[in-house]
Formats: C-alpha cells, sequence, structure tokens
C-alpha cells in the first residue's frame, strides 16, 4: 500500500465520500417486482445492462463562456434551466446569478454579493419554479431568495433552521425537501447521521421526517481516503431519493418521510490503484488553483498541492464507491453517475438511469469533460472546464437513441 499525506478540506472530504464507481455490468433478464407492507421492491439480479433513452448531441447548441466578451465564469457550481430555456447559474466564487439567454448569450445579473434586498453571500443551489420564477437557497446569509420577473419576490429567512440543511428541490404544496449539508470532523459513531427535513416557506415550519447514514467516521487529522464510501440525498418526482455508495440499493421517501420504493441490484467490487490516485492528484490540483488566486509563483502553489495531497491514503484493499452523487431531473427520473475520479472539476463519464417507478432505463455516456447541472424540456445544461482551467456553460439536445451518434 502507498501512503499520502494531504490538508485536510470538508468539500472534497463530502464530495468524495458521496463519489460513485459504475460496477461491470452483465445482461439480465428483467427485475422483480413485489410489494411489501405497501413499499415498492424492484430488485435485479445484476447491473443491468442496457442502452439509455436517448444521447447527447455531438455537438452542444451553445458553449458560453470562453469569448472576449463572455461573462467570466470563476467557479460554477449549480444550474437551473427555465421554462423559455433560458439558464440561471451560480458563480459561487462571485457569488452571483448569472442568466443566459436560450441563445446562448448574455442577459445579465439577477444577483450579485451584498447584503441588501436579493444580494447574495454564498449561494449554494438555485431551482426553476415554473415560468420565469427561481429559488436561491443563499447559505451565507440564511435566507432563501424567490425571483420572479427579474426582480425579489420574496425572501424567507432561515437563521431559525440549522445552518448545514441544504435544498434539494420541491415536494407537495410548495414545501422544500431538505437535507444536512456540513459537519464537522472526529466524530465517534461510526457513521454521522444525516437528516432528511421538509419545509414550509410559508408557514416557516420545519419537519424533520427521516435520518440516514451520511458521513463515514475517519481520523480527525486523517489520513483520508480519496475514495471514501458515503450516503447521500437527492430530491426527483417530489421525494427524498437516498443512496449510500457502498452498497447497491436506491431508496425513494414521501415528504412525510416514509418509504415510498427500494430498488436492488447486484454488483461486484473495484478497487483503487495507482492512476486512480494520479488522476485525483489532477483534480485537486486544479481545484486549488482558482481557490487560490493570491498565489502567483508556481513553487509556492506546488508547496500548496503537496501540502494538500499530503494528509491522503491511498487504500488499495477498500473498495471504489458503487454510486456517485445523485441527482433528479423534471421527469421524475434518477441519474446515478459512474464514478470517475475528479468528477466535480471533469463531469461524470456517464449515468444509470431510473424511472421515477424503479425502472432500469440504461446508461447514459456524457460528453467528455462535462458535468452536468440540471436537465430538463430534452436538454441538458452542464459545465465544461478547458486545460487553461476556464469553465464555459454547455447545453446539450437529448437525442432518440439511435437517431446520431452522442459524444
Amino acid at each position: 500500500m502507498r501512503t499520502h499525506v494531504a490538508v485536510y478540506s470538508l468539500f472534497c472530504v463530502l464530495n468524495c465520500a458521496v463519489a460513485a464507481c459504475r460496477p461491470d455490468a452483465v445482461p439480465e433478464s428483467g427485475p422483480s417486482v413485489r410489494d411489501s407492507a405497501g413499499v415498492r421492491i424492484v430488485e435485479y439480479g445484476a447491473t443491468p445492462a442496457r442502452a439509455g433513452p436517448f444521447v447527447f448531441s455531438p455537438q452542444p447548441l451553445y458553449r458560453y463562456g470562453t469569448g472576449p466578451e463572455d461573462y467570466p465564469f470563476r467557479s460554477i457550481s449549480r444550474g437551473a434551466l427555465l421554462a423559455d430555456g433560458s439558464a440561471a447559474v451560480i458563480d459561487a466564487l462571485n457569488a452571483e446569478l448569472v442568466l443566459i439567454a436560450p441563445d446562448g448569450t448574455f442577459r445579465g445579473l439577477l444577483a450579485g454579493r451584498g447584503d441588501g434586498p436579493g444580494e447574495l453571500d454564498r449561494p449554494t443551489a438555485v431551482f426553476s419554479l415554473g415560468g420565469d420564477t427561481l429559488l436561491v437557497d443563499d447559505h451565507g446569509h440564511a435566507r432563501l431568495t424567490f425571483f420572479g420577473g427579474g426582480t425579489v419576490a420574496r425572501e424567507v429567512d432561515t437563521r431559525l433552521l440549522n445552518r448545514s440543511l441544504r435544498v434539494l428541490g420541491i415536494g407537495a404544496n410548495g414545501r422544500l425537501l431538505m437535507a444536512s449539508g456540513s459537519y464537522m470532523p472526529g466524530f465517534a459513531e461510526p457513521w454521522l447521521r444525516g437528516h432528511m427535513v421538509r419545509f414550509d416557506p410559508d408557514a416557516g415550519v420545519a419537519d424533520t421526517v427521516g435520518a440516514y447514514d451520511w458521513v463515514r467516521s475517519s481520523p480527525r487529522e486523517g489520513p483520508f481516503n480519496p475514495f471514501e464510501t458515503g450516503g447521500d440525498v437527492t430530491a426527483a418526482g417530489g421525494r427524498f431519493v437516498y443512496v449510500r455508495s457502498d452498497r447497491p440499493e436506491v431508496t425513494w421517501r414521501n415528504p412525510d418521510g416514509t418509504v415510498h420504493q427500494i430498488v436492488r441490484w447486484r454488483s461486484s467490487p473495484a478497487y483503487p490503484d495507482e492512476e486512480h490516485w494520479r488522476r485525483f492528484e489532477s483534480s485537486r490540483r486544479i481545484r486549488l488553483r482558482p481557490a487560490n488566486p493570491h498565489i502567483q509563483s508556481e513553487a509556492e502553489f506546488e508547496e500548496l498541492v503537496q501540502t494538500s495531497l499530503a494528509r491522503y491514503e491511498l487504500a488499495e484493499d477498500e473498495p471504489l464507491p458503487l454510486i456517485s452523487r445523485p441527482f433528479g431531473d423534471r421527469e421524475g427520473r434518477v441519474w446515478l453517475g459512474h464514478y470517475t475520479v475528479g468528477w466535480q472539476v471533469g463531469g461524470v463519464s456517464g449515468y444509470s438511469i431510473l424511472a421515477p417507478d424503479g425502472t432500469w432505463l440504461g446508461d447514459v455516456r456524457t460528453p467528455r469533460g462535462v458535468r452536468l447541472l440540471d436537465v430538463a424540456q430534452g436538454r441538458a445544461l452542464g459545465v465544461s472546464r478547458d486545460e487553461m482551467g476556464v469553465e464555459s456553460l454547455v447545453l446539450y439536445e437529448l437525442l432518440p437513441a439511435g437517431t446520431t451518434e452522442g459524444t
């Protein structure tokens, strides 16, 4: 076993905890479906090997961010497609909400950094609520901001909520589905428990409706496994969707926390090697550069990289994660990312897509180097980063499988 050391990075550990791998897929005859005390159970005898229902268009419909007059993105974190085809994008380092027109041209800044109404501090998520209405989760100000018609429609103070909660999506009657989003290292239990919360923004009432295994315990000072498994929860079709990346299982929970559906399959473990470590090191370099713009000297930057890598350990005897950070699209489908080292900067190589009823729709290969932000109306919004670290926004069309060769 080779040991490497790294400075602790909460963001990286959390995202590595929810990284995933695509196990070897083998043909299967179809799932068994049964009802267990009102819970739909869908079980596959293997990892289904099926082509997905669509492919990405060979070229993006537009690419924005690399032109001399384009908005200079520093760190695209989240994005949402609006009903008219335009896109709202969060630039995390600039703390700005950028609007891009349907044709891929700059529409304007909807919100920027500041403490006034509609201004942002640390925006973590943006959601389209239909029409031109947007919801922005701003952790820095502990508030939810609703935009409509290009202006602030209302703001909801969330200071009385747990500051670690993050918005996942929208449930029934406009209630927000939320989950835990930060933690302190060094806890003694085998797993840190996360919580699913239903929040009524009109009444200001939050209900904790469920708990789940979230982050594995690790030494406070390291060494840390860069490919650690963990739990993650998203929202799809108005329900919570939970995965734990060390087991082939997806669980849907209703907004009240009751289990609605479980999908299981069989998979074989895969283990990390030196190539995984090299890719991890490369992704760390890419991520550290924009986060430390004050470092100009290459020697100083290299010292930072080595310090950052210094407290991670390549655990060759521990399996890679099975499931990446999932997300739900507007049609209620669940996308399970195939394991890709450094997906936070280089995207996920492909996804396995599950229908709302748990049917395994198949696998879709994503364009090289693209990290998806949102899927809606037959289109996929993503972010791409070039070799110089410059980010651009890309929009792809989702074409029926077999009509064209995907990227």
